[in-house]
């Protein structure tokens, strides 16, 4: 059993904490609703003032930062998405190392030095990640299919905003940004590893004091709300490639929502496991792909159910049109007994491999701590181990539909071809084997 305790500091921000102390060293994970999804009319603003962060505190700029935590032996991680900023610290429990650690990652949360010559050196950096469509800026492809769900809104813009929109940020901006949403008020610690409770309780009101401070009762400003009707939308981007990436995604539930573990399990079946329906049919009856990446992950305050894929050319228009059916027969049909079972063991399973590191607790916790879900590492397994497929086949109608994918295709254009006939299985062969060689050969 992992416990994990909870509190607030009297600034009000929300800790989580897990004590491990088989390794001599702790994560300290911090949140901010400080997205780009709160650009405003600043596109870039959200990522400027993110990557201003480390580029300089009182009396060091980025370079020495950088030499400080590598001879304390710490390491600094830091993402920004759409909807939150986050930033990682990983320290030794020894005092002598942690310490001056802990006193620099304050600064770099609290006290940025945000000056002009820094800001314009990061808006160049970001502009190019800009112009040359980096995955990093938020250019990837399931942002692109992403855009179809949200047309008009932040969320359609990648998470580095647009180069008009950094040309114009500016240093009173940023530090209105700052003050906003990196404030103690809406800030979420989490931390696991090799620290006593209150060892662990000194590190949160640490990092809560140095943050800003807003008046109690200050709520960030709402995100725009985004629908899930709607006709299906298709997108295609023309790109020499040898083979096409073909994405599909519509919106589902937040894991807050009481239908979000059935959707989570639906998801597994359909196409989130090694022996998915979709990778059965796909890979192991077609061999038309070499895998099929199934997701059900969180997104614009929402839930994101998506499918991605790789198919040669000829065959793009008939595999979307297969994996469009099989999608249709299993909202219809709903998953069978045996393929419940399996994917409650495979979970049951799972959960003890997502404890074996720091880090894998820690991304639990903190999903914990975002979504304000149980105290309780076991709390998804256990739900899944009560689910009955009637629970799951009624979820999935209720909150996913057939004919609101959208769909982006990317690769060249060329003629289409049906789906090649399906291989004749011999007699008393299995019609799993994911070997192609013919029966003479054998590999050592």
């Amino acid at each position: 059993m992992l416990d994990i305790k909870a509190w607030k500091t009297l600034t009000g921000t929300k800790v989580l904490f897990i004590r491990t102390a088989e390794l001599p060293m702790f994560d300290l994970h911090v949140s901010f609703a400080a997205g780009s999804a709160r650009d405003d009319n600043l596109p870039g603003l959200a990522a400027a003032t993110f990557s201003l962060l480390n580029e300089g505190v009182e009396g060091k700029d980025l370079s020495a930062i950088l030499e400080t935590f590598d001879g304390l032996g710490a390491q600094l991680d830091m993402s920004l998405d759409h909807d939150r900023a986050n930033l990682h610290m990983r320290s030794l429990s020894d005092a002598r190392k942690s310490t001056p650690a802990l006193q620099l990652f304050a600064q770099i949360l609290g006290k940025p030095l945000l000056d002009d010559g820094a800001l314009k050196r990061v808006k160049k950096v970001l502009r190019d990640y800009l112009k040359f469509k980096s995955p990093e800026a938020g250019n990837s492809a399931m942002h692109q299919v992403r855009t179809l769900l949200a047309p008009g809104s932040p969320y359609a813009l990648p998470f580095y905003g647009t180069d008009q929109g950094l040309q114009t940020v500016t240093r009173a901006a940023v530090k209105d940004f700052h003050q906003r949403f990196y404030s103690a008020r809406h800030a979420q610690i989490t931390l696991v590893g090799d620290l006593t409770l209150e060892q662990a309780q000194a590190i949160s009101l640490q990092i809560s004091h140095a943050l800003p401070t807003t008046p109690p009762g200050t709520a960030s400003p709402p995100l725009p709300a985004l629908g899930r009707t709607g006709a299906e939308v298709t997108r295609h981007e023309e790109q020499p490639q040898t083979q096409t990436h073909l994405l599909l995604a519509q919106l589902a539930v937040p894991p807050q929502h009481p239908d979000y573990v059935a959707l989570y399990v639906a998801n597994l079946i359909l196409g989130g496991t090694p022996n998915s329906r979709l990778m059965n049919e796909l890979r192991e009856r077609r061999g038309l792909v070499y895998d099929v990446d199934s997701d059900n992950s969180h997104w614009a305050g929402a839930g994101l159910m998506s499918i991605s894929l790789q198919v040669s050319p000829q065959f793009v228009e008939a595999t979307l049109a297969l994996t469009r059916s099989l999608f249709s027969e299993f909202l219809r049909d709903g998953p069978t007994q045996q393929e419940l079972e399996q994917i409650k063991q495979y979970v049951a399973n799972m959960s003890a491999f997502n404890r074996a590191s720091n880090l894998q607790i820690l991304k639990q916790l903190v999903a914990i701590n975002r979504h304000d879900l149980p105290l309780d590492l076991d709390y998804t397994v256990q739900q899944v181990q009560r689910l009955t497929t009637r629970q799951i086949h009624e979820a999935l109608n209720r909150q996913l539909a057939a004919d609101r994918w959208r769909v982006l295709t990317i690769g060249a254009t060329v003629e289409q071809q049906p789906l090649p006939a399906l291989p004749v299985t011999p007699p008393g062969a299995s019609s799993q084997s994911m070997c192609r060689a013919e029966a003479g050969f054998v590999a050592s």
